[in-house]
């Protein structure tokens, strides 16, 4: 069985890294909870979950923006 393999190309100095976004079913595969569950957490903003912006009408997350925020869940629960 052959798995595909993608590379990202390195930044090239000085330019930024290429932004990642993932759709609405990519988030709820991500965290395992329904499009009314994502919906929810982005409007509690004691959550800080990130908000999705729209492109046609699609939602859309960046990955970074989801990145960073499992990382301030990780020091709330080690905080605990």
């Amino acid at each position: 069985m052959h798995t595909a393999q993608h590379e990202h190309p390195r930044p090239q100095a000085g330019k930024p890294a290429p932004t990642e976004f993932l759709t609405g079913p990519d988030v709820q595969r991500r965290y395992r909870k329904s499009q009314v569950t994502l919906w929810r957490w982005a409007r509690d903003p004691d959550l800080g979950f990130p908000s999705p912006f729209q492109i046609k009408g699609k939602n859309y997350w960046r990955l970074r923006d989801l990145e960073a925020w499992e990382e301030a869940q990780v020091k709330v629960s080690a905080a605990a």
